[in-house]
């Protein structure tokens, strides 16, 4: 078996069966429209024994056992830590925002100028006193008695400024400082940011920084400097915590607060802290109860614990705190959190494997005994059973076997049909499989009718399109065939005589209208007159097969009519935008590429014009004949037109080689040889059919390309080798590369090609008078003929006799006399 047999077979089973297979989707279910809760359509009974999976009894077994496994828990250790985070973010948070830090800038005064004294001036004693004001009221009171009093600052230092210098000293452990320093004015500064001066405290009575004027035979004194506690106002304190921390009680903020400001007047002193010691309870506290495990359903009985038995805290001063006990174990009821929570990756595991556990439910129905009653409420065992015992569908259904047959017979006719009738379709498997897949898209539009049908109407049905199309990528004949399929295959996927009626008739209306176009503006008529057609065709069928006798008949028609035209023209328009896809894809000229390529702005045209005008005006010349002649036989004048204007692209690589763009030169011909003369001639095909690739021309546009000189023998530079070297000159080295024309205008574009040099040349001497135009186009014709260049093509004499009147007509109509007017200039000149 060939190749090309085996690749047009499996074609064959590859459209029969996709077509089978788009109009089986969903079919029984649509037949029967069986749905779950609704009534029976009829009483079903088995037809074979079969065991059916009860799927509703399977899934709650299956629920069921998934229910049955508990939830698997694990100790979550990350939300301990997390807790304990958030703790030390309480006292973190509190200790940082119960001070102001409040920034001191020392302002040094200027040390005045003096005169120096001309001899050595006096010392005197300048002392001062560095001191914590505990109590906050300027002085230094160092009472003994009370719970909290002044303390001296030791080790604070000092530095003195006088016209001497600077001079450094510190404070002993009375806080006191003494220096000899010289009559006259000194500036004392008090470092206020050094070791010995408590963090969170800063000069509150005189200043850090003081001039002093000292008097002979008299003690200096510099005055006191006491250090207060820079404490944030406690409503401010309150008010910042509680935002940030809202899950804490008024009352605990409050205590926390006024403990923190407490201890930094304590860490000043020397004594013992009280909020580390809260924060130290609150976290044993914390890791005491998540040493237990405490699911979510426990963890408010154990907030209320921390509550009701909050943790023992000892005051450095007064004993065990209750207060600070309850503000620990309020922080610990706020952030303690369930740590034994539920797996759910390893739950839904154990989940899995018991479902997977479960074995389906299987229910036998045996042959014979009835499934469901008609009127009985289905379910979804009934639908099941139904489907797989009482009504036969998918491979094994007669019914479907019955559809695969009628579409199988369809592709078996349609192939007989292009075997015999239309080879050059046949020959080409790319033709033949896009007429499958149109096949095979007409199926799905079938079925997306059927699926649609109820909500809007059985003349959704895009059947123009399919017309449509096929007329632009194929022909009429084939369209017609197409139409008589689409009908075919409507008729089979939704067995409604009415619409198969419509299918047949809407695919046809474009035919008509499509083979005269000659625009893109007449294929957009094209569109809408064949959607009026298709329209009044639904009038007429819905008329004829839908309307019941019970409705209103205006109202049916004119939905048909609407649903017709408006589907016709969307679905046309798209297949119009899809042309260019097909085209491209399966190398196929339509008339909208022919339309594209015979406009003179193509790029290939535009470098024909500029590289080789004289060959762009013979082209266009033999455009006009070939056009002439392809309508007089009926072959396709467009197509002709087209290889006319690129069968010899190929000369724009050497034009100056070829006559016709030689223009007041030296014809380059003279200075070489016959057969290097016939090498350049001949290969203009070969670089016109790469050059036609280049600027993707049709492989049909480019047949002219191959076929416009035949195998013809260049007969001038053959008789010059010949007269030259003798009679030993091999004839095929001055053969034309190609082959015969095999079609009606390839054959045309051949006499055409000819004709136009022939006359070029001849009628530069002669008169072109109409009997001399008619002896060069017999000439041509008859050489054409005796040489066997159209032995391969389908021309009959009948045709020929028609090509030559045309040629005639046209040369004629080309070379037309003029009237000779006296005295003006070429007045002797007869013709153009």
């Amino acid at each position: 078996m060939s190749r090309p047999t085996v690749v047009r077979f499996a074609l064959f089973l590859a459209t029969v069966v996709s077509i089978w297979g788009v109009l089986s989707i969903g079919s029984a279910q649509s037949e029967l429209n069986l749905e779950v809760g609704a009534p029976s359509p009829t009483t079903f009974t088995a037809v074979r024994t079969v065991d059916v999976l009860d799927v509703d009894e399977t899934d709650a077994r299956r629920q069921a056992a998934r229910d049955s496994v508990a939830p698997i828990r694990r100790v979550a250790t990350e939300r301990q830590d997390v807790a304990e985070a958030n703790v030390n973010a309480v006292f973190d948070d509190l200790t940082a925002m119960v001070t102001l830090g409040t920034r001191i800038d020392i302002i040094v005064p200027d040390l005045p100028e003096v005169e120096e004294p001309e001899e050595e001036s006096d010392l005197v004693t300048l002392s001062g006193l560095v001191f914590l004001d505990v109590d906050g009221n300027g002085r230094f009171e160092p009472v003994a008695e009370a719970p909290r009093f002044d303390r001296p600052l030791a080790g604070v230092r000092i530095t003195v400024t006088t016209v001497e210098g600077d001079t450094t000293t510190v404070t002993d452990s009375q806080g006191l400082w003494a220096l000899e320093s010289p009559v006259g004015p000194a500036v004392v500064v008090v470092a206020s940011t050094n070791g010995p001066v408590p963090s969170g405290w800063i000069p509150a009575v005189g200043e850090p920084a003081k001039l002093v004027d000292c008097v002979a035979g008299e003690a200096c004194d510099a005055g006191g400097v006491g250090f207060v506690a820079d404490l944030r106002p406690l409503a401010e304190v309150v008010s910042e915590f509680s935002r940030i921390h809202s899950n804490l009680l008024p009352g605990t903020v409050l205590f926390l607060a006024e403990t923190a400001a407490d201890d930094v007047v304590r860490a000043a002193l020397g004594e013992p802290l009280h909020l580390p010691e809260i924060q130290a309870r609150a976290l044993e506290r914390m890791n005491a109860e998540f040493g237990s495990r405490i699911e979510l359903e426990g963890l408010g009985e154990a907030q209320n614990r921390q509550r009701t038995t909050p943790p023992f805290v000892w005051h450095p001063d007064t004993g065990r705190d209750l207060e600070g006990g309850q503000a620990a174990g309020e922080i610990v009821a706020a952030h303690l959190t369930d740590n034994f929570v539920v797996d759910d990756s390893t739950t839904e595991e154990a989940r899995t494997e018991a479902e997977i556990a479960v074995p389906p439910v299987m229910v036998e129905v045996r042959e014979g005994t009835t499934v469901v009653r008609e009127g009985d409420t289905l379910t979804r065992l009934h639908i099941d059973s139904i489907n797989q015992a009482a009504f036969r569908v998918g491979s094994a259904g007669p019914a479907s076997m019955g559809l695969l047959a009628v579409i199988g017979v369809l592709i078996g006719v349609m192939s007989l049909y292009l075997s015999k009738f239309r080879q050059e379709i046949w020959s080409r498997p790319r033709m033949v499989a896009l007429l499958g897949i149109l096949l095979l898209v007409a199926a799905g539009a079938v079925r997306l009718t059927t699926a649609l049908s109820e909500s809007t109407s059985w003349y959704i049905l895009p059947a123009v399109a399919f017309g449509f199309i096929t007329a632009v990528l194929f022909d009429q004949r084939i369209a017609l065939l197409m139409a008589l399929s689409v009908g075919v295959i409507t008729a089979v996927g939704t067995q409604d005589l009415g619409l198969t009626v419509y299918a047949v008739l809407a695919a046809m209306a474009p035919i008509p209208f499509v083979s005269s176009v000659s625009s893109r503006g007449a294929f957009r008529n094209a569109v809408v007159l064949s959607s009026l057609t298709a329209a009044g065709v639904a009038a007429a069928t819905s008329w004829f097969f839908h309307v019941a006798p019970d409705q209103n008949a205006l109202e049916v028609i004119g939905m048909a009519v609407a649903w017709a035209f408006g589907a016709s023209v969307v679905a046309s328009l798209v297949g119009l935008a899809a042309l260019q896809f097909f085209e491209s894809a399966f190398d196929v000229t339509t008339a909208l590429s022919l339309l594209d390529l015979t406009d003179r702005n193509h790029a290939a045209l535009q470098l024909l014009q500029d590289k080789a005008f004289g060959t762009f005006n013979h082209s266009l010349m033999v455009g006009t004949l070939a056009d002439a002649a392809s309508r007089a036989i009926g072959a396709n004048p467009l197509l002709a037109r087209a290889m006319a204007y690129y069968h010899d692209l190929g000369k724009t690589e050497n034009p100056t080689y070829f006559i016709e763009n030689q223009f007041g030169m030296q014809n380059p011909h003279d200075m070489l040889e016959p057969k290097e003369s016939a090498e350049i001639l001949r290969s203009h095909v070969t670089e016109g059919v790469a050059l036609a690739r280049r600027f993707k021309i049709p492989t049909d546009v480019a047949q002219g390309i191959v076929s416009h000189h035949g195998d013809g023998v260049m007969r001038y530079f053959y008789e010059k080798a010949r007269s030259t070297y003798g009679d030993e000159v091999d004839i095929d080295d001055f053969r034309h590369i190609g082959h015969k024309p095999r079609t009606a205008e390839t054959a045309i574009l051949m006499l055409a090609d000819s004709l136009e040099a022939a006359c070029r040349a001849v009628f530069q001497i002669e008169e072109p008078t109409p009997e001399a135009i008619d002896k060069v186009v017999t000439r041509i014709i008859d050489e054409k003929v005796e040489d066997g260049q159209l032995s391969e093509s389908p021309l009959t004499l009948a045709e020929l006799t028609q090509i030559r009147k045309a040629f005639l007509d046209s040369l004629v109509g080309h070379y037309h006399q003029r009237i000779a007017y006296p005295n003006f200039p070429g007045a002797g000149a007869s013709s153009s």
